[in-house]
């Protein structure tokens, strides 16, 4: 049984935390938040502002901070032997990531998992699958309709942001549509904030349309999904068509991803490691359901 603690308790940490007290090989042991407060929700559940204030260390740490966030989090903890996942998604920067935890890593004696939520995560390790079934052709990922919580996390981010709400609106083929709903702070340059979003690498190879409303009640919504296509080549014979789609509540399968790549951590050696490196019965807490799906 490993003691896992949650850092961060926004949508996702929340949902990390009841996939580990679901777990029956992990136990929830503390948060780690800012007011260093506990929820009700967790009665009995130790929270500190620092993950050496709690009660009992962890044997790994659940990152659900934003992703630029990251890795200030994992690499001292790591260098401490405190396992990590964290759910990573800016794709163009990942392996640089993966390169710098895996030197903390390996100092600390521990594993850390890199962007495994479901994209990057999940839906990379259906990509790879399916690039090993047909190594010659082109897949195509369209995500959404649904709000992107990376893309919103970022906006947020930016100065003179009091509140922000990224739509993802898939154009087909692997294209997509940005639509970006900022809450500015009194007095703040708009022209500014729209610039500051346009040159954000989260947005700038996206059509992207940023608007100015009073409140995100109005256009908040956990959905997503996702639609992935493989058109390709197997074994010199082409007409290989594969498809993979999913319409999925954004923070809880993140949350129910990150706990099941905490568990693959442990069977880990020492180092960083991506979703795909990841076998798919190291997710699971027992070869009996490995034997379920053969």
């Amino acid at each position: 049984m490993k003691n896992i603690a949650i850092l961060g308790l926004g949508n996702v940490g929340l949902a990390a935390a009841r996939a580990v007290q679901k777990a029956p090989d992990m136990r929830l042991c503390g948060f780690i938040r800012r007011s260093g407060e506990g929820l009700s929700e967790f009665p009995g559940v130790s929270a500190a502002a620092s993950v050496f204030e709690l009660s009992e260390k962890p044997d790994g740490v659940i990152i659900c901070a934003p992703s630029r966030l990251a890795e200030s989090f994992a690499a001292p903890l790591l260098e401490q032997g405190i396992f990590t996942v964290d759910g990573f998604d800016i794709h163009g920067e990942i392996f640089g990531l993966k390169k710098r935890l895996d030197v903390s890593a390996n100092k600390g004696g521990a594993a850390a998992i890199v962007g495994a939520g479901w994209d990057p995560g999940l839906d990379s390790a259906i990509r790879a699958l399916l690039l090993a079934a047909a190594p010659e052709g082109v897949t195509y990922t369209d995500f959404g309709p649904g709000m992107s919580m990376g893309h919103s996390a970022a906006v947020r981010a930016i100065p003179g942001v009091k509140d922000a709400v990224s739509m993802t609106l898939p154009a087909g083929f692997g294209a997509h549509r940005r639509e970006v709903y900022i809450v500015p702070e009194s007095g703040a340059d708009k022209k500014a904030l729209e610039h500051a979003v346009l040159s954000d690498p989260y947005f700038e190879h996206d059509e992207t349309a940023v608007r100015f409303i009073e409140n995100t009640d109005s256009v908040k919504n956990t959905g997503h999904g996702v639609s992935l296509r493989r058109f390709g080549v197997s074994a010199g014979t082409g007409n290989e068509n594969f498809s993979f789609e999913m319409r999925i509540d954004n923070p809880s399968l993140t949350g129910q991803l990150l706990a099941a790549a905490m568990r693959a951590a442990f069977r880990k050696a020492p180092g960083a490691y991506l979703f795909p490196e990841i076998a798919p019965a190291e997710l699971l807490p027992d070869f009996e359901r490995v034997s379920g799906v053969v």
